[in-house]
């Protein structure tokens, strides 16, 4: 358990890093694809897309970073 609230803050603090340091639209622009590859969205999304991507990837960061330290304190609490 100590080791998956470990990866996941690295994962969120990775994530919130890139959010903040002001990550290119470029790398939204990917994920975009790599996320709803195999689904019919157009080939070039909108900018309203590009910034769903990059709201959810903020959420995202957040809510690991969340569950991770969660993790840390029950491992804790288990270890007494």
């Amino acid at each position: 358990m100590r080791i998956a609230g470990w990866l996941l803050i690295a994962g969120a603090a990775v994530t919130l890093a890139l959010h903040f340091a002001g990550a290119p639209e470029e790398l939204y622009r990917w994920l975009y694809h790599r996320l709803l590859s195999g689904l019919d969205v157009p080939k070039d999304p909108s900018d309203g897309s590009v910034e769903a991507v990059r709201g959810v990837s903020l959420i995202g960061g957040i809510a690991e970073a969340v569950v991770g330290v969660a993790l840390l304190v029950a491992d804790r609490l288990r270890a007494r």
